[in-house]
């Protein structure tokens, strides 16, 4: 009989992989990979690398006297911490450690995080030599330490150097650096200023989900991945970047005024190429003064002489939040030909800004505006036709339209290619009106229905009169899922479970269906009684929302 012993060690190796290849983010998810350690001996080796790959330090404290979360008056009375640093080092499996998490919550603060380094990590004395990935997340709400940076003492200033000094001397091979919270000035924001200048010109991957106070110093030469909570206030807000290296580049709380030059390799560099960059995001700042008419009238007559000349050659993604109307992407010459993926999102403002984005051709293409006036609805209708017409679309169209829906002119729509279709309210007679003109929708979202007892009829026995007389018996030959997230409270609940009756009937091709919870079981009931007498309704699956 073969035994554990005679498999190859690459076979054993495979089997260990399937087991541990789903990384563990939390300390508890860890401890379920530790049975692989009393297999046998021969998957103690092996599974020693998939095990213990990876550190976490989780930090809490309980606090007294707590009458808000930024009090500076607390007192705390311990510090409780749960960590598998030491049964590494136990082991002496320092060298298969290849990532360090430490998360710190509660009223846990920047005293300490020297503890963690000394006490925990013992970064004194034990060298992470193999670390490339380093993740820290300090409490949302520190308890104290809230600073701007030039008030920050002397005494921190010292103990953080001190603190960056470890890190550097022993663990040296930083690549990767994720930083979470908080997100005001404060303190621990210092610490991450000061890690990015440690570790920055080595750095190929940086997640900041907090204001970092960034400057020139602060150069990222190797840079391939940037994601970044900007600070719109503050006149620097992005350290100097070379973007030949970049692949993803996502950027939050982007200022209006935002300048292109921190991604220039010298000051004479025209145009600015991202060579590699294949993913994009802006969120601009909405509560940023937007451009005066006369600022974006000069800028519409220079065009692209008063702007970066930008050039994406590699650029599959793009998602644009609260697009400015002078923001360069729209003026300058940037040929999107390979763009796998675009999702745009803002008023209808915005929106009819990215309109002036220069691509014709896209797999996927998902647009989102959460709000317009009443008094624009044509224009609403040619800002959308202009992206479902004159703008190729391989796979997915999917439109959300998060307001309520106004006179809309069903004969002034082109969206025949639209796949996905979300709506804030809608009245349930223009809805079904506007998907029977929408051949390829496949999936429909739609947070409120508005009945009315003029357009559905009244329960009876015949399950004719579920039906609405001035509608087709059938439309959205593909639609296939349908998910109704609330139900018009004016209406009494039998008519809106009458209209969501007449709405299945029409809808030959659906699959899935999603209705709020007091209205499952009754649609549940409706369909099994009916699904001899109409065969489209016998794969139909519900679901309760």
């Amino acid at each position: 009989m073969l035994h554990i012993n005679d498999l190859p060690t690459t076979v054993l190796a495979q089997i260990l992989y399937h087991v541990a290849v789903t990384p563990a983010d939390r300390l508890n998810e860890w401890k379920e990979k530790l049975p692989l350690l009393a297999v046998c001996r021969a998957w103690v080796k092996l599974a020693e690398i998939f095990v213990f790959d990876h550190v976490f330090v989780e930090v809490s404290e309980a606090c007294t006297n707590r009458d808000s979360p930024i009090d500076e008056s607390i007192h705390s009375t311990h510090m409780s911490w749960t960590s598998n640093a030491e049964l590494i080092c136990l082991r002496d499996c320092i060298l298969k450690a290849k990532r360090i998490t430490i998360e710190m919550s509660g009223g846990v603060t920047l005293d300490h995080l020297q503890h963690i380094v000394l006490g925990i990590l013992k970064l004194d004395h034990v060298d992470w030599l193999r670390i490339n990935t380093l993740s820290i997340t300090f409490p949302s709400f520190s308890c104290g330490h809230f600073a701007e940076p030039d008030d920050i003492d002397e005494q921190t200033i010292a103990d953080v150097a001190r603190t960056m000094q470890y890190f550097g001397q022993n663990m040296r091979g930083i690549a990767e650096l994720n930083l979470g919270c908080p997100i005001f000035r404060s303190t621990e924001d210092f610490v991450y200023a000061n890690l990015v200048s440690l570790y920055g010109g080595q750095l190929q991957v940086l997640r900041a989900g907090a204001r970092i106070p960034l400057d020139f110093s602060h150069f990222l030469r190797k840079i391939a991945v940037l994601e970044l909570y900007l600070d719109s206030s503050a006149d620097r807000v992005l350290p100097s970047i070379c973007g030949e290296t970049l692949k993803v580049l996502k950027l939050d709380s982007v200022p209006r005024n935002f300048a292109w030059h921190h991604f220039r390799y010298d000051i004479f560099t025209r145009p600015i190429v991202f060579s590699q960059l294949t993913v994009l995001h802006l969120f601009f700042d909405y509560s940023v003064e937007e451009a005066t008419e006369d600022e974006v009238q000069s800028k519409t007559i220079s065009g692209a002489h008063n702007c970066d000349q930008l050039v994406f050659p590699a650029l599959t993604q793009l998602a644009i939040q609260n697009c400015t109307p002078d923001c360069d992407l729209l003026y300058a010459d940037v040929p999107f030909t390979e763009l796998e993926s675009v999702r745009l999102t803002g008023s209808f403002d915005d929106i009819a800004n990215c309109s002036r984005l220069k691509f014709t051709w896209v797999r996927d293409l998902h647009i989102d505006i959460y709000a317009y006036s009443p008094e624009e609805v044509a224009k609403l209708c040619n800002i959308i036709n202009h992206f479902f017409t004159n703008i190729c679309i391989g796979r997915t169209a999917a439109l959300e339209l998060n307001f309520k829906i106004f006179n809309l002119d069903l004969e002034q729509i082109r969206w025949a290619n639209l796949t996905m279709l979300g709506m804030a309210s809608i009245n349930y007679a223009t809805l079904c009106k506007l998907i029977a003109r929408l051949s390829n929708l496949t999936e429909l979202q739609a947070y409120c229905l508005e009945f009315g007892t003029a357009t559905v009829e009244s329960l009876a026995e015949d399950e004719s009169l579920y039906i609405c007389a001035d509608l087709p018996l059938t439309w959205g030959e593909k639609l296939a899922s349908v998910m109704i997230i609330a139900l018009d409270e004016d209406c009494p609940f039998a008519v809106s479970a009458c209209g969501i009756k007449a709405f299945i009937l029409n809808t030959g091709a659906l699959k899935e269906l999603s209705v709020p919870e007091p209205l499952e079981p009754i649609i549940r009931a409706f369909i099994d009684e009916y699904k001899d007498r109409y065969p489209h309704l016998a794969d139909v699956i519900t679901y309760e929302i």
